[in-house]
């Protein structure tokens, strides 16, 4: 309740300009004091130039250690199963002022500035709502998958939980290890209630389910996308890094099919959801629906000096687009009054600038997400290295 009460609340203060001093006081011994007129001016310049959030990274039962290598994190880190890039609840920005920091959560920021941010159409047609976020999901060198899953389509999030819209999915391969497999959808010709009683068994019973036989099997590989409407069945196999996109919904509605009989870090079983599971997963979402859908080959979209751009994952389902950029040494693009948020996925270091102001620059490392506000424009990519460079971009449709 915190989350959305706290949002509502803030969201008017900002937009009827009530606040006349923001206390920003994450650390108890360092609190950070601006006046309402200063927040206005410091988020506005900020707005104005590329951006990356302060992650968040949280332990989980499956989880991998591929980011914490990759990221130099500390040894203690154990099994970081999900790293929060560019959650909007979740994640903070960094400023600095005055020779320190002070900490803002993210959703705060585009409050302050969405018109910038998000572009006026996006911010009409989502209510101001960053309407898409971004993680990543760690099995690599893990002990299995991560839990068999569905979210709830877009009727069932508004009718039961009050969201503004449905809680859709992708995942991109970034780096897969030996026996990398991604599942998505339903076996052709299973038994959809045969499945359900063997769930509802191991829920009661804590007995294992056979869910290679019923759950379609999907090569992973790096680059390859998936595209994951809501109500259907999927999860991230074992030894990969899965870069994780996803819709609107305020909360996160996953309802776990089965779990193999884990128990969690606190020793507990993990729950089960059966009976929310049933109700929204949608049994017509099979192999051949997954590769008409869902899983596509990319498809040249433009090709410009020195560089490409493909759609590796669009459908009528889904309100987002994701892009493959491939360079040698430099990319150009316009955000066209929408934002873009981009992920180095390989490569060492890509500048990401204005045109009409390269000064309004961020310079973005291996597996760095950042946002390219909606007003920036026409804006370049600047490979820093010596090797050819793919950049995954997102925007909605």
């Amino acid at each position: 309740m915190d989350f959305e009460l706290a949002t509502a609340l803030r969201g008017d203060l900002l937009r009827h300009g009530k606040i006349d001093w923001y206390v920003a006081s994450d650390k108890d011994e360092r609190m950070n004091v601006v006046s309402g007129r200063d927040l206005a001016l410091i988020t506005a310049g900020l707005a104005a130039y590329p951006f990356r959030c302060k992650p968040v990274y949280l332990e989980g039962v499956w989880g991998g250690y591929y980011i914490q290598h990759a990221r130099k994190l500390p040894e203690q880190f154990k099994n970081i199963a999900w790293i929060f890039d560019l959650i909007p609840m979740e994640v903070s920005i960094l400023i600095q002022l005055g020779g320190g920091l002070m900490e803002m959560p993210f959703f705060t920021f585009v409050q302050c500035q969405a018109d910038a941010i998000l572009g006026t159409q996006i911010k009409e047609r989502f209510g101001g709502y960053f309407p898409i976020r971004f993680n990543y999901d760690d099995t690599f060198h893990s002990n299995g998958n991560m839990s068999i899953q569905v979210h709830p389509p877009r009727e069932y999030c508004m009718e039961n939980f009050n969201e503004l819209g449905t809680q859709d999915e992708g995942y991109y391969v970034v780096v897969t290890g030996h026996g990398a497999r991604t599942y998505c959808g339903l076996k052709e010709g299973i038994n959809k209630d045969e499945f359900f009683e063997k769930i509802r068994q191991s829920e009661r019973e804590h007995t294992k389910v056979d869910y290679e036989n019923y759950v379609n099997e999907v090569e992973s590989m790096p680059g390859r996308p998936l595209l994951i409407p809501g109500g259907t069945i999927h999860v991230s196999g074992r030894n990969q890094l899965i870069l994780e996109i996803g819709s609107l919904t305020m909360g996160s509605y996953t309802f776990k099919l089965y779990d193999y009989l884990r128990e969690d870090l606190d020793g507990k079983p993990r729950p089960i959801h059966s009976y929310y599971g049933e109700q929204v997963l949608k049994e017509e979402r099979t192999e051949k629906f997954v590769y008409e859908h869902l899983v596509k080959e990319p498809m040249l979209l433009h090709r410009g000096e020195g560089y490409e751009e493909y759609v590796v994952g669009e459908d009528e389902l889904v309100y987002y687009s994701t892009r493959r950029l491939c360079f040698e040494k430099k990319a150009e693009d316009c955000t066209e009054d929408r934002f873009h948020v981009l992920a180095l996925v390989d490569g060492e270091r890509v500048v990401v600038r204005s045109k009409s102001n390269p000064d309004r620059s961020y310079t973005m490392n291996y597996l760095d997400l950042v946002v390219v506000p909606a007003v920036i424009g026409e804006y370049e990519l600047v490979n820093m290295g010596s090797q050819p460079v793919v950049v995954y971009k997102v925007l909605v449709r």
